[in-house]
């Protein structure tokens, strides 16, 4: 995945209070089962074929992240989408036309940083960056690991980054020195024409 084309947006809260704006980190987290196709900048690495697809939408969010709300879902109906899943975290699982997905992404109404198509929708798996209020320690990795999440990243310190179901997110939120669970960020950047960058 090409840095001036797709980049996931670290957002720390603890670097804001520093220097007043988000960091982007420099590729996407090693932590991420694709989809099959992407739409940030554009459809990733290739348009759909069919007209319509079901998509999990990264929507705006805080630094602190959100749940889906009922704007977001009117978001998606007035672009003739239907809402399937509205995950615990800043991702709405919806079915839209591929035009409804730009517009919802890159329009004036636009409600999302991104949409990732979804190869299997029996699963509700949500791609998150777990901060903590301290230095992260083995045990807080043997944590998630007793919860199931085998696989996970260390982002810059105090962040973990893995993919995990939805169901757990509120358990891996009450666990010793969590602060706060988000959904992933993206933005669209082309740093050969100055940075370009959206943020959640």
């Amino acid at each position: 995945m090409r840095w001036s084309t797709r980049s996931s947006l670290l957002v720390s809260p603890f670097v804001i209070a520093c220097i007043g704006t988000p960091l982007l980190a420099q590729g996407a987290p090693v932590v991420k089962f694709w989809a099959e196709l992407g739409f940030v900048c554009e459809w990733e690495p290739r348009p759909p074929i069919t007209k319509r697809v079901v998509v999990d939408l990264s929507l705006r969010a805080s630094n602190y992240g959100r749940m889906p709300n009922a704007e977001d879902v009117r978001g998606v109906q007035a672009a003739g989408g239907r809402v399937l899943y509205q995950f615990r975290v800043a991702l709405l699982r919806a079915e839209l036309d591929t035009g409804a997905v730009r517009a919802l992404v890159k329009g004036p109404a636009a409600i999302a940083n991104a949409a990732f198509t979804v190869p299997d929708t029996t699963k509700f798996d949500a791609n998150v960056q777990i901060f903590y209020d301290r230095a992260i320690t083995d045990a807080d990795k043997d944590a998630l690991r007793t919860l199931g999440i085998v696989e996970m990243d260390q982002a810059p310190n105090p962040v973990l980054e893995a993919s995990v179901p939805d169901s757990l997110i509120l358990r891996i939120g009450a666990l010793p020195g969590v602060q706060f669970v988000r959904a992933t960020g993206w933005g669209c950047a082309a740093p050969e024409r100055g940075e370009r960058t959206r943020r959640p």
